[in-house]
């Protein structure tokens, strides 16, 4: 080849691959065209599927330990779907939404540390850790490490990451990138595998045209091929299917040899009451199981995975919003849907969604991650379509795992910690009392399910108090003259709404006397309790209002929520 040939060949192979390097986005890309309308049925099957799941599966979270649930369960209403409106497996995820909208989709770790720090929802385990962590400076992802955050493998972010996979269809890469990002606020390694695991495979379902067994265990495949083959997650994930593989018509089967190998194997703080497991593999197993042994099937699917026990609420919501992106909301069997239409206009709690704007919020993210991801959207009106860049799953470069971390690296809670953290937030809220009743004093409050003042149920300036522990309750005092006619103490008293089984025992008394005693069960409504003090008209007294552990579940959602507490009388 002559030299002027020659060279003139190289200059343009050098363009050629300048261009390519240059705009990876525009090489060779698999795309998908899916109608609009499509894709918003999806978005919204997959948000219903995960309210259905979580309403269905309510009453028995963690009431099943280290064994299967194998009575009969409660039949279906549609009425029941209304739980979800105040379930932390929605609402927290819906912090993360409002972050992508305030900052943009590639927001940075303190942005949305900033944001989860913020909130004022109760939070547990790895969330409760971490947000503490964020109020003391420690931004992610320290704020989910191990060395600063002792849940860091809890279920949390997996209950939290199905909104990842909603608004990446058929793009699991980018389905792991925001479940990295977000995920480091509360989890490190298993705990934030445990995310990508379930937004992946939401990605994935984007992608199956029809619930059948081929394509849940391609859902399945998404999920597992997004984690590192070395780490435990994998490992349990592919226990699962081996055990389908050899046992396609026992459930049970699979559930007690994952149960046999992995079943003690939790390193929250809390696992050493065995048999209660919070960790996020054994859930996201459960979560499998229910997956290939419900076969496509709605019914079947949701109470498979709520059988499994342990966290049998985040299980089967994580189940069937998967299962409902294949379904799309209009194909979803209506026993379940139709109680939804009823929510509209209602918020989720401590959010700015309903139903509708939920939908429409995660709409416009998936158009900007569609087309920062190479894809783009073609049309208009109800010829709309998004052209999805479809990618293949793609594990994390790094392994990360708790357990490799010696004991005395992690990060732990002392009774130090805990009794400061304790009287912190009660110095909080005495200096806020006289926003919620003047004249009431907090002699003590624990510290879970974050008490404090603020909106609850539809009322501003809402005490929330939770027991010290078992045996010493939250108290309230007030010294009063009381009237001398019809004096009454008029209260206003409710429940944790996120669970149907929560309540606590009052106690008021007078002077240190026993006046009153009984169970407030009333989630997600208000409770009036009129008290006649007509035995101390004219006197001076001492009021005490006494928050307890109690009931038919004692020491679990013990948190009270006050109204107005007044003294009436002539």
């Amino acid at each position: 080849m002559p030299a002027r040939k020659f060279l003139k060949s190289l200059i343009l192979l050098a363009g050629v691959a300048g261009c390519i390097l240059s705009s990876p986005a525009r090489a060779a890309v698999e795309t998908v065209s899916m109608p609009m309308e499509e894709f918003r049925d999806r978005l919204k099957g997959g948000w219903a599927g995960q309210m259905i799941g979580v309403s269905y599966g309510s009453i028995y979270e963690f009431r099943s330990l280290g064994q299967p649930i194998t009575g009969e369960l409660r039949e279906w209403k549609p009425e029941f779907v209304s739980n979800s409106i105040h379930q932390d497996d929605l609402y927290v995820e819906m912090t993360f939404l409002k972050s992508l909208e305030t900052h943009g989709i590639q927001p940075t770790p303190r942005q949305i540390g900033t944001d989860f720090r913020d909130s004022r929802y109760p939070l547990w385990h790895a969330n409760f850790a971490a947000r503490e962590n964020l109020q003391q400076g420690i931004m992610p992802p320290m704020s989910g490490h191990p060395r600063y955050n002792p849940h860091a493998d809890d279920i949390d972010f997996q209950i939290e990451a199905d909104l990842f996979g909603l608004i990446t269809p058929g793009m699991p890469r980018a389905s792991g990138r925001f479940s990295d990002l977000f995920g480091s606020i509360m989890n490190y390694g298993d705990g934030v595998y445990g995310g990508r695991f379930v937004s992946a495979m939401y990605s994935q379902a984007y992608l199956e045209k029809e619930p059948t067994p081929a394509a849940i265990d391609r859902c399945i495949r998404a999920g597992l091929a997004s984690l590192p083959a070395k780490s435990e997650y994998a490992q349990i994930i592919r226990d699962v299917i081996d055990g389908y593989r050899r046992h396609p018509d026992d459930w049970l089967a699979t559930w007690k040899l994952i149960e046999d190998r992995w079943g003690d194997d939790d390193l929250c703080p809390e696992g050493h009451r065995r048999p209660f497991n919070i960790d996020a593999k054994l859930n996201g197993a459960y979560i499998a199981i229910g997956l290939l042994y419900g076969r496509g099937d709605f019914a079947k699917t949701l109470e498979i995975s709520t059988r499994c026990g342990q966290d049998a609420d985040c299980n089967p919501s994580n189940a069937a919003g998967i299962l409902g992106t294949i379904y799309g909301y209009s194909k979803i069997p209506r026993i379940y849907t139709s109680g939804i239409p009823a929510l509209a206009g209602r918020k989720f709690d401590y959010t700015d969604y309903d139903f509708p704007r939920l939908i429409d919020a995660c709409e416009r993210m998936a158009r900007k991650v569609v087309a920062e991801n190479g894809g783009r959207i073609t049309g208009s009106g109800s010829d709309e379509r998004l052209i999805l860049p479809v990618q293949s799953p793609q594990p994390p470069e790094k392994l990360e795992q708790m357990d490799r971390f010696p004991p005395e690296q992690l990060g732990k809670w002392s009774q130090d910690f805990v009794e400061r953290l304790g009287k912190a937030q009660v110095s909080r809220i005495r200096r806020n009392m006289n926003r919620w009743s003047p004249g009431w004093r907090l002699v003590a409050s624990g510290w879970e399910m974050n008490p404090g003042i603020g909106a609850f149920l539809g009322r501003e300036n809402v005490l929330t108090t939770h027991p010290v522990n078992e045996s010493t309750p939250a108290v309230l005092e007030r010294k009063v003259t009381v009237r001398r006619r019809n004096p009454r103490l008029n209260l206003l008293v409710a429940s944790f709404p996120g669970d149907p089984g929560a309540d606590w025992t009052l106690r008021v008394k007078v002077n240190g006397v026993l006046l009153d005693e009984r169970i407030v069960h009333s989630p997600g409504k208000w409770e009036t309790i009129r008290l006649d003090l007509s035995p101390y008209a004219g006197k001076s007294v001492t009021l005490r209002l006494e928050n307890a552990a109690g009931g038919e579940r004692r020491w679990a959602w013990e948190a009270a929520y006050w109204g107005p507490v007044e003294v009436t009388g002539e």
